[in-house]
């Protein structure tokens, strides 16, 4: 069954799932990316980052994992793309969580603080709204160091 999704331009979710995992599988400092809970049911795509092959310098968090969510909606999809690492978990929400902030917020969590702010990611595709949130994972982590 083809479901006709907001950004998904009518594949599954099954489909869109494996899209963004070889995507993913193509990123400097990813290794063993995988769906979970599983291969027979995904949910996620996961991925366990080498955070100085990913960055292209040193760094002092040495390992991450990065989690992808997409779940095709008829109207507007929810998407993630999370980070997480010893000191820090942080991402982009399309998710209908924050309105007030826009389609999609931008969250931090270091030191038992949440920070919410406008994510200002307005595509639909889900391998457009991985790669914007790929293209600006390095400068929000160099905020953290």
């Amino acid at each position: 069954m083809v479901i006709f999704l907001a950004g998904g331009r009518g594949f599954t979710r099954r489909e869109g799932l494996r899209r963004l995992k070889e995507r993913m599988e193509m990123v400097p400092g990813f290794k063993n990316v995988r769906y979970e809970p599983s291969r027979v049911r995904p949910r996620t795509v996961v991925a366990d980052v080498d955070v100085e092959v990913f960055l292209g310098n040193a760094f002092p968090r040495q390992t991450a994992r990065l989690e992808v969510l997409w779940r095709p909606q008829v109207e507007r999809d929810i998407q993630r793309v999370h980070w997480a690492d010893e000191s820090v978990s942080l991402g982009w929400h399309k998710d209908g969580d924050h309105p007030d902030l826009g389609t999609t917020h931008f969250q931090m969590d270091v030191d038992d603080e949440v920070v919410h702010e406008p994510g200002a990611i307005e595509v639909e595709a889900p391998l457009s709204f991985l790669e914007r949130c790929l293209d600006r994972l390095p400068e929000k982590l160099t905020e953290t160091n």
